[in-house]
């Protein structure tokens, strides 16, 4: 796992006809570049995001539901899914 960086701008495509991105920069977040490997051998990297506080996060947000935590108790990551853009500093 290697981090990308922690001033990032991501950007998620809409569903529209045409090319659409919802650009946004959330602080106290980092990006991983993740090694995956499948149990036949597949190698993938994906990109993971960690957001370091959640303490201003609304308490009914589905990862506290899951995860069964407070706000601003732990970090929250995931993986970003397919057609996501990052932009990450040199």
């Amino acid at each position: 796992m290697k981090m990308m960086g922690e001033s990032e701008l991501v950007c998620h495509k809409m569903k529209y006809a045409y090319a659409v991105f919802l650009s946004h920069s959330i602080d106290k977040t980092a990006v991983y570049s993740v090694p995956l490997i499948g149990a036949d051998g597949t190698r993938a990297t994906r990109l993971a995001v960690s957001h370091k506080d959640t303490s201003a996060w609304n308490p009914k947000h589905l990862a506290f539901q899951v995860l069964k935590v407070k706000p601003g108790t732990v970090p929250i990551c995931h993986f970003l899914v397919r057609e996501t853009l990052v932009w990450v500093p040199n």
